[in-house]
């Protein structure tokens, strides 16, 4: 039996790109610790995909929060709070652990 209740764009779209902004850490780890990355894999890592990360990261959480709002105003309409939920999370994660990455070399000097 299916729910007639849709589930939300925006908490979709949070969720994807919160799990794509993962999978592109998870790549980057390996090219740089698994592999031997030369230095095209490496200009295409730092000019391509941490930019296309950080978007995702910022998607993930602006859509993730209109999400949850748009599903309040609904009152019900809509489902996918999780899925909102897990794209703030995961982005929130990511950018707390970048700023604290970021601080700590800052330190370093």
């Amino acid at each position: 039996m299916r729910s007639s209740v849709k589930t939300n764009r925006l908490a979709l779209i949070s969720f994807v790109s919160g799990v794509l902004a993962a999978l592109i850490v998870a790549l980057v780890f390996v090219v740089y610790n698994l592999l031997e990355p030369a230095s095209a894999i490496i200009n295409l890592t730092d000019a391509v995909l941490m930019p296309l990360r950080n978007v995702l990261l910022l998607a993930a959480m602006v859509t993730g929060v209109l999400g949850l709002l748009d599903i309040k105003k609904k009152d019900g309409a809509e489902r996918g709070k999780g899925f909102a939920w897990v794209g703030i999370v995961v982005s929130a994660a990511w950018i707390i652990f970048g700023l604290l990455v970021g601080l700590f070399f800052l330190s370093a000097r």
